[in-house]
């Protein structure tokens, strides 16, 4: 475990990871490789000067990588005086994971007492995805911890299931369908399908053999829904996203400038750029495919997880307009998380980098 200790008068913060992540989902974001700038389009690529001229199309590629790392939940929350700790779950199903988040939990509320035995910090569980199930089984069957437990906070878990689980494969099927329909010169076609098909791999392996419980309805959904309540003393908050964007697709084409001759005194050259132009039909992703869940639609849901089911009856609930990934780095929900435990006020610093 990765324990961070503060002011003992201030609450004291467990962060529960998700499906197929591990402790660096709140220590380093760019671990989801999904980390794409895809809000804004990449710069015109400066290619040198050469000896004869160029048209057509450069390369195909994708959305520039953003720089994340630095606005990270676990030293954000740190900078605000929180104590705050994490631990790596075993990889694949709930079970194991179960097991090794009741472990965790123990050890915190033994280590957070330690501080101050007289009056001991009260505590926050936080998680990400498939992580706010794990607190839901852990409260059901642990309670409050003696009143210490105050609030639970998630962001962007799964509480009614996804429809995602139950179609691992469909999605690859889409892009490879979705590139027939794209007017590209076939080799062209076939890089981008090819590209697009490595980018979303990181989610197949998100939904693969682990995330089959995670399917509405299904016996792990169902045990954890049955005979649960909201524990008393506890605040809830959850925060669901609507937007399914994680990366766009484009071919680079050398621009006009690129087959103009430049002078330099009598020597000639040419000045080689390439323009990134948005491949129409097959980009944005996951938004260009068709909507065979409800997850993958703008509006709807952040690309594994609906807004919908983010929500829980009891809950304090906000929509935001970010992907699955994007709300490990985003600094407006981290904001408002602070603000949420500092009593409604704000008591946030800005972290120096």
């Amino acid at each position: 475990m990765i324990c961070r200790s503060a002011d003992p008068s201030r609450p004291a913060i467990l962060l529960f990871h998700g499906l197929h992540q591990s402790a660096e989902t709140w220590t380093k974001p760019s671990s989801t490789l999904y980390n794409f700038d895809h809000r804004h389009t990449p710069p015109t690529a400066e290619l040198g000067t050469h000896s004869g001229s160029n048209a057509g199309i450069y390369k195909v590629g994708e959305s520039a990588k953003l720089e994340v790392d630095h606005l990270n939940w676990f030293d954000f929350l740190r900078q605000q005086n929180f104590t705050v700790a994490t631990w790596s779950q075993p990889y694949g199903s709930f079970a194991p994971a179960y097991t090794s988040a009741l472990a965790a939990f123990d050890q915190f509320v033994k280590d957070t007492a330690a501080m101050n035995p007289s009056n001991p910090p009260p505590i926050v569980l936080m998680a990400h995805s498939r992580g706010g199930l794990l607190i839901r089984k852990l409260l059901k069957e642990r309670g409050n911890a003696g009143g210490r437990v105050r609030w639970v906070i998630t962001l962007h878990t799964p509480h009614h299931g996804s429809e995602v689980a139950r179609a691992p494969q469909e999605l690859a099927q889409q892009i490879t369908e979705l590139f027939n329909g794209v007017q590209l010169p076939p080799a062209i076609k076939n890089t981008a399908k090819q590209l697009a098909l490595h980018l979303v791999s990181p989610l197949n392996q998100m939904i693969d053999e682990g995330s089959h419980e995670l399917a509405p309805g299904s016996p792990l959904m169902q045990s954890i829904e049955s005979g649960e309540a909201p524990v008393e003393g506890v605040k809830y908050y959850t925060f669901g996203g609507v937007s399914p964007t994680l990366y766009r697709l484009y071919t680079w084409v050398f621009t006009p400038m690129s087959s103009v001759v430049q002078f330099k005194g009598a020597s000639t050259y040419y000045k080689w750029e390439a323009k990134p132009v948005e491949i129409p039909g097959a980009s944005p992703m996951l938004n260009s495919l068709r909507d065979i869940v409800p997850e993958i639609k703008s509006g709807k849901g952040d690309s594994l997880v609906t807004d919908q089911s983010a929500r829980l009856a009891y809950s304090t609930h906000e929509t935001d307009n970010l992907n699955h990934a994007e709300v490990l780095w985003d600094r407006a929900v981290q904001q408002k998380v602070a603000a949420i435990l500092s009593g409604g006020k704000p008591q946030i610093k800005t972290p120096k980098f």
